[in-house]
């Protein structure tokens, strides 16, 4: 009970989107470990995914409408609440405050540098596995003994270009009432696991440090070709060149 007394209350800034939400997940942890309650405000379409972290207290934001841009317009409203935490963290990087990245780092290496957690926690992503929902997606997608998985769209309808596969292709695609953590058993049994940078790819990463397999990271339709946004060591850049220039 003096436990919980003494417990220091955290503010996390990240309302969204799902990939900052997955990149961000392990900050989190980082200071609950360390004895913080972690409060995560976030909008209504992402409470599913931040309630598979059972060390955060999602906080519900209302849909009050601050700023034609939506991300800034949650982060004005969260920040009207800074005064009751002992700690507040902001990683987002639109807001009424100007951006905190380098011209030196990406964004993922920003949110961890302005969170002072050492980047390689980025790989340590924990969460609660429904195991109920992930047998349920499981039954629907009805995958055969050995298959490849490709996640080829992001959040804008882009598509990437898939390679030719000797092997059956399972796209993840939103399928309704599951989240992209019930896609977990999917993707760890996949011989191999095709990706553009999107939500997929982040919660990919933050779990390939558990098991060895091929992934290959897809270059999106808009990119320019030998451009890549992440700094992950895992993926293989084989396909959108080995020397890609870090963005973003």
């Amino acid at each position: 009970m003096e436990k919980e007394i003494n417990m220091k209350k955290l503010l996390l800034i990240q309302p969204g989107a799902f990939g900052d939400i997955f990149v961000c997940a392990p900050i989190a942890k980082w200071y609950a470990d360390r004895g913080h309650e972690v409060h995560w405000p976030v909008r209504e379409k992402f409470i599913s995914t931040i309630q598979y972290f059972d060390y955060v207290k999602p906080i519900l934001l209302p849909e009050t409408v601050l700023h034609s841009d939506w991300l800034r317009s949650d982060v004005m409203k969260i920040l009207t609440n800074v005064s009751n935490y002992d700690k507040v963290i902001n990683l987002a990087d639109r807001g009424p405050h100007s951006t905190a990245q380098l011209p030196s780092e990406n964004f993922e290496q920003c949110k961890y540098r302005l969170a002072e957690v050492p980047f390689s926690e980025k790989n340590n992503l924990v969460w609660t596995r429904n195991i109920e929902s992930e047998d349920k997606l499981w039954s629907i997608i009805n995958p055969p003994d050995q298959y490849v998985v490709a996640h080829l769209e992001n959040s804008h309808g882009d598509r990437a270009s898939m390679p030719t596969q000797s092997l059956p292709i399972i796209e993840i695609t939103q399928v309704e009432h599951f989240n992209i953590q019930d896609w977990y058993p999917i993707i760890k049994k996949a011989k191999k696991v095709y990706c553009v940078e999107s939500s997929v790819h982040q919660f990919i990463d933050g779990t390939l440090n558990q098991y060895e397999k091929d992934y290959f990271l897809l270059k999106k339709g808009p990119v320019q070709q030998g451009t890549r946004h992440t700094v992950s060591k895992f993926w293989n850049l084989s396909i959108i060149g080995e020397n890609s220039t870090l963005r973003g």
